[in-house]
């Protein structure tokens, strides 16, 4: 098949693209940093800006999947959302335009329920718990993208055992309390709001967990819609190579056409009938 990754050269689209190429696709990798870093072997390697909707929707014309890697950025300024939600639109839009006959976006743990009726920013343990849980190798790549010490701070504490494995960091839940507002998330989160509903073109969402991050992979992984996919009652993780994994099946398998889904690693102990309806 021809499939289109825009954001190949990203953390995610990377992976991504590497194992189309190893499965036999002929990709079309679009970014707009391509004209700065090197081509990867087997890929049509071409410069693209998600706010050039003339351009993106040639590049676009007679591929077969696209998958949106695309990222408004990790830092706190409020341009993140605007990138995120407006660069969402822009694509949807090329992507018509262009008549692709399946649109695979890849999105933000924001829009997954945690229960019944409550989306993870809706969550009463957003942002403390959330961040306060997680384990010391998720907070220093954290620390490292946004970066802020204070999560490696935290990792080191827990290295140390001054934090017991899978309780959460008091001294990190206060230094993050007022972390309500991530602009990333929330452009992630609206952008859901973008194709639920939809029926006029193929689509599938695709939010990684919140634990989602670099590592070398199991081979394997859980499915789940809607909902967030719980490992002993912390929010389950996966690695960059494994969620490149459940992306590719979705490209060739197109089993959850107009699914807002997640996948998470193979430890984790929870994942959500495929067929269960998403909650009112």
């Amino acid at each position: 098949m021809k499939v289109a990754v825009i954001g190949h050269t990203g953390m995610g689209g990377t992976a991504i693209t590497a194992e189309l190429v190893r499965r036999g696709h002929q990709v079309r990798g679009l970014s707009y940093n391509a004209n700065e870093t090197p081509a990867p072997e087997g890929v049509d390697h071409r410069f693209s800006d998600v706010f050039d909707g003339e351009l993106l929707c040639s590049q676009l014309e007679g591929q077969d999947v696209v998958v949106s890697a695309y990222s408004g950025g990790h830092g706190l300024e409020v341009d993140v959302y605007y990138r995120q939600a407006e660069g969402t639109r822009r694509m949807i839009k090329a992507v018509r335009e262009a008549k692709v006959p399946y649109f695979i976006y890849i999105g933000g743990a924001a829009s997954l329920y945690t229960k019944p009726g409550v989306q993870f920013l809706e969550d009463e343990r957003w942002p403390r718990w959330f961040y306060g849980t997680q384990p010391p190798v998720h907070q220093r790549w954290l620390g490292d993208i946004i970066p802020a010490r204070i999560f490696h701070d935290s990792a080191d504490r827990k290295e140390a055992g001054l934090v017991k494995p899978g309780e959460s960091d008091p001294i990190l839940e206060e230094q993050v309390k007022d972390w309500k507002h991530v602009a990333l998330l929330e452009g992630c989160r609206v952008a859901l709001d973008m194709f639920e509903g939809r029926t006029d073109f193929a689509w599938s969402f695709l939010s990684p967990p919140w634990m989602y991050r670099p590592g070398p992979g199991a081979g394997s992984y859980e499915l789940g819609v809607d909902f967030m996919i719980w490992d002993e009652g912390i929010p389950s993780g996966i690695d960059v190579p494994d969620l490149a994994l459940a992306v590719c099946d979705e490209v060739e398998g197109r089993r959850l056409v107009h699914k807002h889904w997640t996948c998470a690693g193979r430890q984790a102990k929870y994942a959500t009938d495929l067929g269960e309806d998403r909650p009112a």
